[in-house]
């Protein structure tokens, strides 16, 4: 591109909505303009850091404006004005001490690689049963462990908060050795035990599921492959697709999977509706919804029991917090 062009309808829109957007749009859009169309061939990234902006502005900009993207923007452009817009240079420095000197590589070639492990995963375990009989023995499970080391220990916790909005008896085990004595002790051979396990393999996620399938319980693996050393001891195994552009495994399809195993089993969770209602609620009375707006009715109180489980207790009859003079501790309530 020689210069920039005489103004567009398309750059006059973008004109007229960062009137309405404000400071960081008209910043944006003075950006754009200064060598429009040739400043659509830029990162969007180099566009946000040149006008001192974020993304919620940029999206907020086009939005005004009609437009879906930057993409698509520079199509339209490209069409007003009858030339060929190249697209922007997705390109990175990686720094990595053990990768080539000024090694560059393609963001758009993680981003498809992600897309792909996703698609890939998903398609797999849909195609050979693996999530549907997985989700089915955490529904017959009178108690559901779930543990993850290293890494893995943020999987354990996002799945064991998707499980407990749906089901009750769900326990996190803590990466640690004194938990995970404490769960095998306790455990039981009607018992589920829910691990995730990736390269290195964790010795501790790996002596715990030996643990458990000794116990008879049945032991349900997201690994990497269906070689990781878990699998000996694993009743059903998820195998997830982690390759990554970047020296750590991904875990875009690691997290999927474990959303849809959740989602799974809620599905067929007797009162798991109920028990999400019930716990919002409760969510509610305590004021941890809202950024600390007061509940709607604050002098109602609580119903129900804090630590309880709505799965046996319906909404119709509230049950009292526990006290020592409550009929569930074996004396009869103080009159």
């Amino acid at each position: 591109m020689t210069g920039p062009l005489a103004p567009t309808p398309t750059l006059e829109l973008l004109r007229a909505a960062a009137e309405l957007c404000g400071p960081a749009a008209q910043r944006l859009f003075a950006v754009l303009a200064e060598d429009y169309p040739a400043s659509l061939e830029r990162r969007p990234g180099q566009l946000l850091r040149a006008a001192d902006a974020t993304a919620a502005d940029l999206d907020g900009l086009l939005a005004a404006a009609g437009v879906a993207s930057t993409d698509d923007l520079r199509l339209l452009a490209a069409r007003e004005v009858g030339l060929r817009l190249a697209e922007p240079d997705l390109r990175f420095t990686s720094r990595e001490p053990q990768s080539e000197p000024r090694e560059r590589s393609a963001l758009r070639r993680m981003i498809t690689a992600e897309e792909d492990n996703l698609h890939r995963t998903l398609t797999d375990l849909q195609a050979n049963g693996a999530l549907e009989v997985a989700a089915a023995a955490l529904l017959r499970a009178r108690r559901r462990w779930v543990l993850g080391d290293l890494k893995s220990a943020g999987y354990a916790s996002l799945l064991t908060s998707d499980l407990t909005s749906s089901m009750r008896d769900v326990f996190l085990v803590q990466p640690a050795t004194g938990a995970a004595v404490n769960a095998i002790s306790d455990a039981h051979a009607d018992d589920a035990l829910v691990v995730f396990s990736f390269r290195n393999y964790s010795r501790l996620t790996v002596d715990v599921a030996r643990e458990f399938h000794a116990l008879g319980a049945s032991v349900i693996a997201l690994t990497d492959s269906y070689t990781s050393p878990v699998c000996s001891f694993a009743s059903h195994v998820l195998a997830v697709d982690t390759r990554s552009e970047s020296p750590h495994h991904s875990p875009t399809a690691v997290t999927a999977a474990a959303h849809v195993l959740a989602a799974l089993a809620a599905a067929g969770a007797k009162g798991a509706a109920r028990r999400s209602r019930r716990r919002a609620e409760v969510f509610r009375s305590l004021g941890s919804y809202g950024l600390g707006r007061p509940a709607a009715d604050t002098g109602a109180g609580i119903s129900g029991t804090v630590g309880g489980t709505p799965d046996t207790c319906p909404p119709d009859t509230p049950d009292s917090l526990a006290s020592p003079a409550s009929p569930r501790d074996g004396h009869p309530p103080a009159r």
